[in-house]
Parts: C-alpha cells; sequence; structure tokens
C-alpha cells in the first residue's frame, strides 16, 4: 500500500498549492510581461484595494498607510521599494507630470511630510489617507496639484 500513501501526500500538496494561489492578491509571474500589461495591472491591483482600512506602519492587507500601499503593490510583482513614503519620493528621476502613466508614483509634501500614491490614470491616484479614511481614489484637483513634488516612473518604458 505504499503508493496510496504518496497519492494521498501528492493530493493533499496540491490541494494547499491551489489554496494559497486563490487567495493570494499577488500573482505569479511566468514570464516577463510586457510594460503596459505590468502598469495596467500595479493600476487594477490598487484599484481594488480601495475601502480597506488606513493602519499607520501598515502595508498588509489588514491595512495600509501611504507608503505601504505603495510598497505592497509593487512587492506582489516583484518590485522592491522603500518602505516609506519619504525614501520612495527620492527614487529615481522626476517625470513631468504630462508624462505620467499607470503605475507611476506620485509624492506629494504635505505640511512637512510625504505622502505617496498609485497613479491610476485619467488625473486619477490611489491612496491611503490618513486614520480617519480609507484606501480611496483621488482626483488631481488643485488642491493635490499644489502639493504635488515629484511623479516617479519605477517601471521604465
Amino acid at each position: 500500500m505504499p503508493g496510496k500513501k504518496k497519492k494521498v501526500v501528492i493530493a493533499g500538496g496540491i490541494a494547499l498549492l491551489l489554496v494559497i494561489l486563490l487567495t493570494s492578491v499577488c500573482q505569479i509571474k511566468k514570464e516577463p510581461e510586457k510594460v503596459w500589461n505590468i502598469r495596467n495591472k500595479i493600476a487594477v491591483l490598487t484599484k481594488s484595494l480601495i475601502g480597506l482600512p488606513y493602519q499607520y506602519g501598515g502595508y498588509e492587507l489588514d491595512g495600509f498607510d501611504c507608503s505601504g500601499l505603495v510598497y505592497y503593490v509593487y512587492d506582489c510583482y516583484g518590485i522592491k521599494l522603500p518602505r516609506t513614503a519619504k525614501k520612495q519620493a527620492k527614487l529615481k528621476e522626476k517625470i513631468s507630470l504630462k508624462r505620467a502613466k499607470p503605475g507611476d508614483i506620485l509624492a506629494f509634501k504635505l505640511k512637512r511630510r510625504w505622502h505617496t500614491a498609485v497613479y491610476i490614470g485619467d488625473k486619477s491616484f490611489v491612496h491611503a489617507p490618513n486614520r480617519k479614511e480609507k484606501v480611496r481614489e483621488e482626483t488631481l484637483n488643485t488642491f493635490w496639484k499644489k502639493r504635488l513634488k515629484r511623479v516617479i516612473r519605477i517601471i521604465e518604458d
């Protein structure tokens, strides 16, 4: 009967793997993807997080702060970023807002603190604003444009 034990162990392992894959928000890359596809996936994943709670220092599904949200989304695609908004704001070279594409990082200066968000296109972004609010989508209105200091391109064309 040794053959039956192997089948049970293999079936159990496969079932566990399926559960892990189905419950994971992050996707597994099988082959290099085109830049536009990764950008689109980052935007879609970021939008799917709208409504999750704010949590200071949070970078997982139970809650995010602004930089934790950015960190989490990029990490799902194997792109490692610094964990804080200040360090994220200092990444790469600044590009103009006119050149912004979905998946770029927006870095704002709010009073003396940095605040980061993911640009999703159409002059909109997703961020974790503060303790009193949940992850949400915003429009780059006058308030936000005035405070926008950098647009950071992580995924090069």
